[in-house]
């Protein structure tokens, strides 16, 4: 039987108590998945260079790098939507947001996908990479000669991502939806409500908003989703020029057509800036295969880029988990961790740290965004405490970068970096003071929480 058409089934209650576990599995791995993939694109999309003077590249060269960097981008922020889905149908079936994950590089059989996660610059390698995480289920049984089914119960199979939403479709349609979603209403996100909870606008003005997740509380709700994850991820069918796979194949076979002909006129072709694969600022105990940062200047910026990701998955970790919001106060919550966070604090960092030498006076190999995770990113449930915890952070994030923009500044950093920085600075400090406003307008009193002092890699306090 196909797992697409399997037909619900009435298990007995203890029966509803094992599918639900291993879905709620599942679920956490399909979570670990999109959010991974997402870093993935996004690192990728940061090395590629933009500014003609770079390496020699042409105007013409220039706007199809662009067009790459584009399509990596939009690739990512639809892993963000996957990655909302999944969440939703998570908490319908009654589990709690879930954004962990393992650090980067994750072992090859971490996932039963059997490829590597790595966060390494724009190149053929990575575009492979990409392209076999997409690839169709029906294309993967095809080259392995074998059916897209499991293995012998001590044989994990090698599966693709849309193998992995096959598994959990055949498991929500396995318990009927009264047993199934169990999870409270006000769980789930609709983006849609959150933005425009008064119906004002009509509904193709919501559409491009980048992340829309909608309610999934019903086995048609979650099919429609499973459904635009797998046909936006490996396609409908093999030929699906718009998925991720028909995207990459796409940029794949430009950038094989870019280097035919320079190699043809002895010229080179560097697309991307030479960042480090795996960055990190310290190295874990079990750590392989990282690029340490060792620059002082790079070393401050990539632990002020960790600092703003982890207070960005902090915060999703509550819109996922809210309980008590208001649809204002989520709204304040969602214009702090989807614009400003994500436009103006995570990429242009992301994109500045793929400028800086990782090493002090070795520009051959540059930093790049380390995504470092750390262990206190976790759900806080109470909204007050959440409230108090997030101005904090925020402002403690100005102070950091106001101290990077000085460090650079005070170095012998190139113009154009020290007022890039300078330029962060006052957009976090921006975040701040307005998300300060914000809850007090929609009546959550903002805390009195004193402006925290800048605190270096080693921890050490520093004055203004």
């Amino acid at each position: 039987m196909s797992l697409t058409s399997a037909e619900p089934l009435c298990p007995s209650p203890p029966e509803v108590a094992a599918v639900r576990a291993r879905l709620v599995d599942y679920l956490c791995e399909a979570a670990e998945v999109e959010h991974s993939l997402c870093l993935q694109y996004l690192y990728a999309a940061f090395s590629l260079r933009a500014n003609p003077p770079e390496a020699g590249l042409d105007d013409v060269q220039i706007e199809t790098i662009r067009e790459w960097k584009g399509q990596l981008l939009r690739l990512s922020r639809e892993e963000m939507l996957h990655l909302g889905l999944v969440l939703n149908l998570l908490a319908g079936v009654g589990g709690a947001p879930y954004l962990q994950r393992p650090a980067f590089p994750q072992p090859e059989r971490y996932y039963p996908l059997g490829l590597v996660s790595a966060l390494t610059p724009f190149n053929r390698d990575t575009l492979e990479r990409f392209i076999a995480y997409e690839m169709p289920t029906v294309l993967l049984s095809r080259i392995s000669g074998r059916p897209a089914e499991p293995g012998a119960p001590d044989e994990e199979p090698q599966m693709t991502v849309g193998m992995l939403y096959e598994r959990v479709r055949e498991l929500v349609l396995s318990v009927p939806e009264k047993d199934l979603f169990i999870g409270p209403p006000h769980r789930q996100i609709d983006t849609a409500a959150v933005i425009d909870p008064d119906h004002f606008f009509d509904d193709d003005v919501l559409v491009g908003y980048g992340v829309e997740p909608f309610p999934v509380d019903t086995h048609a709700a979650a099919m429609r989703a499973i459904d635009l994850i797998i046909e936006q991820g490996e396609g409908a069918d093999e030929d699906s020029e718009d998925s991720h796979y028909g995207r990459l194949l796409c940029i794949r076979e430009q950038y094989d057509r870019e280097v035919t002909a320079a190699t043809a006129a002895g010229r080179p072709f560097d697309p991307a800036r030479p960042m480090l694969d795996n960055p990190a600022v310290r190295r874990a105990p079990d750590a392989q295969d990282v690029g340490l940062i060792t620059d002082p200047l790079a070393r401050e910026a990539a632990e002020l880029f960790n600092a703003g990701y982890a207070l960005m998955v902090l915060m999703l970790l509550r819109f996922f988990g809210q309980s008590g919001e208001s649809p204002q106060e989520l709204r304040v919550l969602q214009s702090v961790v989807f614009f400003p966070l994500m436009t103006m604090f995570v990429r242009p960092l992301g994109e500045l740290l793929g400028e800086l030498p990782a090493s002090a006076g070795d520009p051959a190999v540059t930093a790049g965004p380390p995504f470092e995770f750390g262990r206190g990113i976790q759900l806080i449930p109470e909204r007050d405490v959440a409230q108090r915890v997030f101005l904090e952070r925020l402002r403690d994030l100005a102070g950091r970068a106001h101290r990077v923009s000085g460090m650079a500044d005070a170095g012998a950093a190139p113009g154009r970096v020290v007022r890039r920085l300078r330029f962060l600075a006052e957009n976090v400090q921006r975040m701040s003071d307005q998300y300060a406003v914000d809850t007090e307008a929609v009546g959550s009193p903002a805390p009195s929480v004193p402006t925290s002092r800048p605190v270096s890699a080693e921890g050490v306090t520093h004055g203004a």
